[in-house]
Parts: C-alpha cells; structure tokens; sequence
C-alpha cells in the first residue's frame, strides 16, 4: 500500500507541475495559446477550471502524504540492525579507526 501510495504522489506532483506550467502568470503562459481566439469569458473560466484543478492536486498530494507517512513511516530500525549496519560500513571503507581519545601535548600552555 505504501508503494501505491507514493506511486499515486508523483504522478499528483507531475500533473501539478504541468498544470502549473500551463496557468497564464504575469507575462503569458501556455495558457494563452491554449485559449487561441476565445473570448474574455472563455480565458476566464478556463483559469478558474487550471486554478481548481491546482488547489485540488495540492490538496491530494498533502492527503497523500499524511496517509503515507502514517502507513509506512512506523518502520523502524532496531538497535541490532543499526549496529550490522555501522560494522558493514566501517568493513568496506577499510579505514582502521583509532578509537581511544587523544592525550593532549603535556608542554603545551595557551596564550592570552
């Protein structure tokens, strides 16, 4: 379900973004061409359907997103795991990590 749910998410923000993409913004936009000779109450309609059908896909991606995080986002990991993982890592790295701390210079002294 987790998978649908996210699948179902990206298609929303891809529609989202070509219908943004084609809303008429200051200077023109697809939306003008889209219009071609239609009157003024043509354009009109046609931005509030782009505007509805924006706040909409918005709103789903937001419902979308709560109902995904609830359903997949208990997944966690346990200590064990998170251990295996650290060793794994330190493993293919090859680097040897010194891990007791460093005595610091016995004739060192700050100045002011």
């Amino acid at each position: 379900m987790y998978t649908a749910l996210i699948v179902l998410i990206v298609i929303a923000a891809v529609l989202l973004v070509l219908i943004v993409l084609a809303q008429n913004s200051k200077g023109g936009g697809l939306a003008s061409n889209l219009a071609g000779g239609a009157q003024y109450g043509a354009v009109a309609e046609q931005k509030s359907k782009l505007e509805n059908y924006t706040w909409g896909l918005v709103i789903a991606i937001a419902v979308l997103s709560i109902i995904a995080s609830i359903s997949g986002g208990n997944r966690t990991v346990s200590s064990d795991d998170q251990s295996d993982l650290k060793n794994r890592l330190i493993n293919q790295s090859g680097v040897q990590y010194n891990t007791t701390p460093a005595e610091p210079a016995a004739d060192f002294v700050p100045e002011n």
